[in-house]
């Protein structure tokens, strides 16, 4: 059994669509028997995430939320880890970022420590939706083409792939979405997300020790 910690602040629809998405990731980690510590809504914030994590010494990390090239966001944007500050928190472990641009400082940062792993995006994460589903997001096919992509990073992990070859099935999965949406003649976001969902595979990245498993 390992023990897994898992941000969902559910403020804005973009998170909201993070957070119940990542619903599947909780259930597949239950499943296995795996400890899982949701810090959900008002729980994503700093103090709880610094507790819990000192507390459990999780072996995975799953942060979804707003963020920038040295931070990722909870509930309100609360900052919950940054640079400097309390970054030592992701080392000697493995943490998937699902937050804009962490991966280009954050991460780096974090994994100058051996034994840790860092996979996220160091551009800015593109979630597309679709407007009449904000209420009931796991409804919502737009946005599967893309949380389905972002899922399979966590869900790999857990099935017992490296860190690599769950950073590689994601993209596998983005390239199939790609190819149906590039040879659909009736989606009118078709080229639209087609493009996004390449500029997301392309800058998912996989940083420190690519071979870890949890």
């Amino acid at each position: 059994m390992v023990s897994l910690l898992v941000t969902r602040p559910e403020h804005d629809p973009l998170t909201r669509h993070l957070s119940h998405w990542n619903k599947k990731v909780i259930e597949i980690a239950e499943s296995k028997g795996h400890e899982v510590v949701d810090l959900n809504k008002e729980k994503a914030n700093k103090k709880e995430f610094e507790g819990r994590v000192n507390k459990i010494d999780p072996s995975l990390v799953l942060l979804n939320g707003h963020g920038d090239n040295r931070s990722v966001c909870g509930h309100n944007n609360e900052v919950l880890v940054s640079v400097g500050v309390n970054s030592h928190l992701l080392e000697n472990r493995i943490t998937y970022a699902v937050a804009c641009s962490s991966a280009r400082v954050l991460g780096v940062e974090v994994c100058a420590k051996n034994n840790t792993t860092f996979i996220g995006y160091d551009e800015y994460f593109i979630l597309n939706l679709d407007r009449n589903f904000l209420a009931n997001p796991l409804q919502d096919r737009r946005a599967e083409r893309f949380l389905e992509s972002s899922n399979h990073v966590a869900i790999s992990l857990l099935k017992g792939h490296t860190c690599r070859g769950a950073s590689n099935n994601s993209k596998r999965i983005s390239r199939r979405h790609i190819a149906s949406l590039l040879t659909s003649a009736t989606d009118p976001e078709a080229i639209e997300d087609a493009k996004d969902l390449f500029w997301n595979m392309s800058h998912q990245v996989c940083l420190g020790d690519a071979e870890s498993k949890i």
